[in-house]
């Protein structure tokens, strides 16, 4: 199929009879898609008619400008040839994409791959394949499944406000409610099902009544935990239970199913989130009222482009590499907006949240940005830990949330991603014990 035939079918596909767009929609939501296909005539073809549907394009000619436009255009949805500079350079970006964004949905459309590379685009977490030989057959599910991908992106946006509101419990009950729906909702693709699993996750975490196990008797799972965790006298009182309780359910794991591995995952996450929340004190709301961490945000996060800035990113995404962090820039700019926005109010709202405290503001390091060079000297004010290791222990907390989100992991068994998470948890103690 030449460009000029194609292009021709995605016209007239899109066109009804009264020859306006068959998808146009009057929506609030953001409804950005970039295309990355190393034929200008192809994207130009495309493009046009995304735009036709409603939908505003960029574009990419390859992977590394593709990587360039996430960080700085934020779009919606990426859509991917498979074969440019080589035959699968459309996979890599995918499985690059979903690693610095999890949550990004991914489409691939190609004229040359074949069934294996589909299921592995899907193994990397593309929500969609295409080839570019049905565009016709195709074109319209491709719309809808874009349409109602960007609604969905936009409801999560809103359900993530109203639970930072925090405005009574009839209104935390109803955002849990619908989280639910959304979970079970097989048209939601998986990256944003990991949000949603992140925002119930904070939910559960902060319903008391569901995690009190004085009445418990966890003196099995205490001794099971001293033997792992030497220092277990040393967390805070919760901590300890939320651990025993986390490793004595592990013994009826195999018959409990899927419920006790939840459980389980996410008491040894709010065991570590407790006992660091309270080690950090109130380091963090005395961190937001000086006057020398506004100018850090306001170096580190350009809000004239309302991202990050982009040496801080370069910075980040060097290091990350580096250092094999688990961190990206997609979190960290998710964490800095939020800081920004609620000031002194702000909360760290998770283990990542805490991740990217401590990378950012726990830490000694020089750092060129677009305002100029800046020195960061550990304006956090935690003691106790080398550079390294609190680097080291901000990765291991990020990936103690994705580790606890089975939509992060997906290639992991339930009973192998129990004992990676018990095992970060772990790790995670070992480095929060040492701060003073």
């Amino acid at each position: 199929m030449s460009i000029g035939d194609m292009e021709a079918e995605l016209q007239e596909f899109n066109l009804n009879q009264n020859g306006k767009p068959a998808y146009k929609e009057t929506m609030s939501v953001s409804k950005k898609i970039l295309l990355v296909d190393d034929n200008p005539q192809y994207r130009a073809a495309v493009s046009r008619n995304l735009s036709m549907a409603g939908f505003d394009t960029v574009e990419a000619e390859d992977s590394d400008e593709a990587m360039e436009k996430v960080g700085t255009e934020r779009p919606n949805v990426v859509i991917t040839d498979l074969d440019m500079r080589t035959h699968d350079e459309g996979l890599h970006l995918i499985r690059d994409l979903k690693h610095r964004y999890p949550a990004l949905p991914v489409i691939l459309i190609s004229a040359v791959g074949t069934f294996d590379e589909g299921a592995l685009a899907r193994q990397y977490g593309a929500m969609y394949v295409l080839s570019k030989s049905r565009i016709e057959q195709g074109i319209e599910a491709l719309y809808e499944r874009l349409q109602r991908c960007c609604k969905h992106q936009e409801e999560i946006h809103q359900l993530r406000h109203k639970l930072e509101e925090g405005n009574g419990q009839d209104q935390l009950e109803g955002v849990r409610n619908r989280l639910q729906q959304l979970l079970a909702d097989q048209e939601l693709d998986t990256g944003l099902k990991s949000e949603v699993f992140e925002l119930l996750g904070m939910i559960e975490e902060n319903r008391p009544e569901e995690n009190n196990t004085s009445t418990v008797d966890l003196s099995a799972g205490r001794a099971k935990m001293t033997e792992l965790f030497p220092e277990l006298d040393k967390v805070d009182t919760e901590t300890q239970r939320m651990l025993a309780l986390a490793i004595q359910m592990e013994g009826s794991e195999a018959e409990g199913g899927l419920s006790v591995s939840r459980n389980i995952c996410f008491s040894y996450a709010f065991a570590v989130e407790n006992e660091v929340k309270l080690r950090l004190g109130k380091r963090v709301s005395k961190l937001l009222t000086q006057s020398d961490t506004k100018k850090l945000l306001n170096a580190i996060y350009d809000e004239r482009i309302d991202n990050l800035d982009i040496f801080f990113n370069q910075y980040l995404i060097r290091t990350t590499q580096q250092f094999s962090l688990d961190l990206n820039s997609d979190i960290t700019r998710q964490i800095l907006e939020r800081m920004i926005m609620h000031g002194p109010k702000y909360k760290p709202d998770g283990l990542k949240a805490l991740g990217v405290i401590i990378f950012c503001f726990a830490r000694n390091y020089d750092l060129r940005t677009a305002r100029g060079p800046i020195k960061v000297k550990h304006p956090l004010g935690l003691k106790g830990l080398e550079d390294r290791d609190l680097m080291d222990f901000a990765s291991k907390l990020i990936r103690l949330q994705h580790l606890r989100n089975p939509f992060i992991h997906p290639e992991f068994s339930e009973r192998e991603k129990t004992t990676s998470i018990r095992q970060t948890a772990i790790e995670c103690l070992q480095h929060a014990v040492k701060i003073v």
